[in-house]
C-alpha cells in the first residue's frame, strides 16, 4: 500500500542517515588520532633536540668546573657557572611550555577569571622576562584609566610572557619592545610590538602553529616553538582573540616588525562618549 511504501522510504532515508552520521564519527576519530599522531612525532622530534642541546652544555660546563675548577680563572668560572643557569633557565621554560601544551591538548586547563586590571598584568609580565633582555628594552604605553576585564591573571600573564620572549628572540640588540593598552567600544586590546625583521605575509597564518619557529632568531636561547601556540590557546580560553600583523614599519633594512594584538571581551560594551 502507498502507507506501507512511504514508511519503507522514511525507513530508508533514517538508515542511509545513521550511516552517514556513522561515517562522519568514524572520520573525525580517524582525524583526531592522525592530529595525534603529529603532534606526538614534532614532540618527539622537539624534545630530541632542545633537550640535548641545553643538557649538553650543562653537562660540560659542570664537568669542567668539577675537573679543572682550581685552576681557573676567576671570570673563566663565571661565565660557565652563567651557562648553567641559562641552560637551566631554558630547560625549565622548555618543560613549562610542554606542560602547558599537554593541558591544552588533553582539555585540561582550568580557567579561574577574575576582575582584572590588565596593567597590572602587563607590568608583572614585563617584570619577569626583564633579565632576558639584553641591550633591548620594553617601552609601556598605558592609559591612566582602563576598564576591567574578566581574566585568568595568571593565563594572561604568561600568554604575555610567551609573545615578549618571542619578540626579545627575535630583534636585535639595540632596539625596542613597545607594550601598549588601550580599549575600544566591546574590548580591552593588548598590543606588543617589536623592531626586529618581521614574518614573511606567508607565514602569517602560521605564526601560532605548534613547534613553528624562523630560523633568523637572535637568541641562542630560542624554545621550542610552543610559546605562540600557547599564547593562543591561553587567550581563546578567556574567550579572547589574538592576531599577528608584519611588517608594521618600512624600514630601509628590511626590518619591518611584527605586532601582536590580544583582544579580551568587556562584559558591557562602553558608550563612545565615555572613550
Amino acid at each position: 500500500s502507498d502507507e506501507e511504501r512511504l514508511a519503507m522510504a522514511l525507513l530508508d532515508q533514517g538508515a542511509v542517515a545513521l550511516e552517514r552520521a556513522d561515517l562522519a564519527g568514524q572520520a573525525l576519530e580517524t582525524e583526531t588520532l592522525r592530529r595525534a599522531d603529529r603532534f606526538r612525532a614534532a614532540l618527539m622530534n622537539s624534545v630530541s633536540h632542545d633537550l640535548r642541546t641545553p643538557l649538553s652544555t650543562v653537562l660540560g660546563s659542570a664537568t669542567t668546573l668539577i675537573d679543572y675548577g682550581a685552576t681557573l680563572k676567576p671570570e673563566v668560572r663565571d661565565d660557565l657557572l652563567l651557562s648553567i643557569r641559562e641552560e637551566a633557565e631554558r630547560l625549565s621554560r622548555y618543560v613549562g611550555d610542554l606542560l602547558d601544551m599537554t593541558r591544552l591538548e588533553g582539555g585540561g586547563l582550568n580557567v579561574r577569571t577574575d576582575w582584572s586590571d590588565v596593567r597590572d598584568i602587563l607590568n608583572a609580565a614585563a617584570d619577569r622576562v626583564s633579565r632576558r633582555l639584553g641591550q633591548r628594552r620594553i617601552t609601556r604605553d598605558f592609559p591612566a584609566q582602563l576598564s576591567m576585564v574578566e581574566a585568568d591573571p595568571g593565563l594572561l600573564e604568561q600568554a604575555v610572557v610567551n609573545i615578549l620572549e618571542n619578540a626579545i628572540a627575535y630583534s636585535p640588540d639595540g632596539t625596542t619592545i613597545e607594550l601598549a593598552a588601550y580599549e575600544d567600544r566591546g574590548a580591552v586590546v593588548i598590543s606588543i610590538e617589536d623592531e626586529g625583521r618581521g614574518i614573511p605575509t606567508a607565514e602569517l597564518e602560521r605564526v601560532f602553529d605548534k613547534f613553528r619557529r624562523m630560523e633568523e632568531s637572535t637568541d641562542r636561547a630560542k624554545g621550542a616553538g610552543l610559546g605562540l601556540a600557547i599564547a593562543k590557546g591561553f587567550v581563546e580560553a578567556m574567550r579572547g582573540r589574538i592576531a599577528a600583523a608584519s611588517p608594521i614599519q618600512d624600514d630601509a633594512d628590511g626590518k619591518g616588525g611584527t605586532r601582536i594584538l590580544i583582544s579580551l571581551p568587556k562584559s558591557i560594551a562602553t558608550h563612545p562618549d565615555l572613550l
